[in-house]
């Protein structure tokens, strides 16, 4: 009777976790997986706080015991919970159109483009790892020569967060700037780590779009590092 207490807790637990999820997963809900232009995403793909908090204090007690089955449950729990997290984008201009166009010029004998193009995209993480409940952000530098018969183009960055094992978690594409996309600009997404998220390597690639067309793109790698995390619950992670 008492084995049977000790297994039932946590699989309620691991049931409450699943309905809250599941509510964040639900299409148009909170966790959809989609394309979003705004400088956040939009309300309907954010993530009740609440919600997290509470998938954090669960997944956290069972990680703190209970069986290897148990903990493993516990991790796809958390890793779930990632497809909820809202990705915050920020921008910042810091070359004008007029300073990129400039440039452009004494690097292409005084001519201009005539449709927009791009001179220049990099982005990584700062740092590059973190810890469960820590955001990771990317920082990107863009920079855009607009066209002469092109003076106001649609820039956009995306982002797509993997699992360790390659599992697409979610896509997200945000605007970089409303007023208009050619200059220099530095921006980066937020990525809040829900506590319990197993250590590992997380695949990240970005790309950039110049009038909805793909014109750049890189893949880097975020690291999540556990606190003194036993190997069994790293092997569950990768496993899942």
């Amino acid at each position: 009777m008492k084995n049977l207490k000790k297994i039932a807790k946590p699989m309620v637990a691991l049931l409450v976790v699943s309905s809250m999820l599941a509510g964040c997963a639900a299409p148009g809900g909170p966790g959809a997986t989609g394309t979003s232009t705004a400088g956040t995403e939009a309300a309907s793909g954010e993530c009740n706080t609440a919600v997290l908090a509470g998938i954090g204090a669960v997944v956290g007690g069972l990680l703190g015991g209970g069986t290897n089955t148990v903990r493993g449950a516990a991790l796809g729990a958390s890793l779930g919970a990632l497809a909820c997290v809202a990705l915050n984008y920020q921008s910042q201009q810091v070359k004008t159109a007029q300073q990129v166009q400039a440039d452009y010029k004494v690097a292409n004998k005084g001519k201009l483009p005539e449709q927009s193009t791009l001179v220049k995209y990099e982005t990584g993480f700062t740092p590059s790892s973190v810890r469960p409940g820590q955001k990771a952000q990317t920082n990107s530098y863009i920079e855009v020569a607009a066209g002469t018969r092109d003076p106001n183009p649609l820039v956009e960055e995306e982002l797509s967060l993997y699992k360790p094992n390659g599992d697409l978690i979610k896509t997200v594409r945000k605007v970089v700037s409303s007023n208009n996309g050619s200059g220099a600009y530095k921006g980066g997404f937020s990525i809040p780590m829900p506590e319990g998220v197993p250590q590992g390597i997380y695949p990240v690639r970005t790309a950039l779009y110049l009038n909805s067309k793909r014109v750049g793109g890189q893949d880097v790698k975020l690291q999540i590092v556990q606190r003194q995390a036993p190997a069994s619950e790293l092997q569950l992670a990768l496993a899942d």
